[in-house]
């Protein structure tokens, strides 16, 4: 049973198209499910759509007043305009290594 189970498996292995293997079946396995999510989040969001009223002022809205104060944003983040800059900056330089560590993988798996 087991060795003609392997025979079986080899002989699939060797049939198969080199691009089916367990890294692509996950992608797609990954994908599905967030097709599948999106879509039942979609249908979802509708059904309560459906659900609320359609006569306007009907329910009235009153302002409330939360307990406590809102935490302030210190004075430095409001003044400095240089902070937007450094954070796109930084997510330049990360790009940039992202991209050339992505090229440097694909020139040395070329010359293989």
């Amino acid at each position: 049973m087991i060795r003609s189970f392997r025979e079986l498996v080899k002989k699939i292995n060797q049939r198969k198209p080199k691009w089916i293997n367990l890294r692509n079946f996950i992608f797609v396995i990954v994908i599905f499910a967030f097709i599948v999510i999106v879509i039942w989040s979609e249908s979802l969001s509708v059904y309560f759509q459906g659900n609320i009223d359609p006569q306007p002022g009907v329910v009235e809205i009153t302002p409330t007043t939360l307990p406590g104060t809102p935490t302030p944003l210190p004075e430095e983040y409001l003044s400095s305009a240089q902070q937007t800059n450094g954070v796109v900056s930084g997510a330049l330089i990360i790009l940039i290594a992202i991209l050339a560590g992505t090229a440097a993988i694909l020139i040395r798996d070329r010359e293989k």
